[in-house]
């Protein structure tokens, strides 16, 4: 996973609404296009980190279907994934095919914590 230097830019609500991104803790935004087999691997393990992780929504956007969006986030290459909080800010940007430990590190700054359950008795 390569990571870029990000300044915690906050995506408009508008743009976030275009490319298909509810309400949630956390979001893994992928950028993918058809022909792309890494695209494949990023969309498995944001599927099961996002599955594995309450609060996390993993969204897929076709970057041929969405230029103006690729062209305004300076998506160059495919697959981007952007790692959003809740407030829509972009925490982290990688290209490439993630590793899940990595992923659910990056997610785990921005999920709330849980309260350690009680042992049953």
């Amino acid at each position: 996973m390569t990571e870029s230097g990000v300044d915690a830019v906050r995506l408009d609500s508008s743009l976030l609404r275009r490319l298909g991104v509810g309400p949630a803790d956390a979001t893994l935004l992928q950028f993918s296009t058809a022909f792309c087999a890494p695209c494949r691997a990023v969309r498995r393990v944001s599927t099961e980190v996002a599955a594995l992780l309450p609060g996390v929504q993993h969204i897929e956007v076709d970057a041929e279907s969405h230029l103006d969006e690729v062209r305004e986030l300076g998506i160059w290459r495919t697959p981007t994934l952007l790692v959003l909080d809740s407030g829509g800010h972009v925490t982290r940007r990688a290209t490439g095919v993630p590793t899940k430990p990595h992923l659910i590190a990056a997610l785990a700054e921005l999920l709330p914590t849980q309260p350690p359950t009680a042992p049953a008795g």
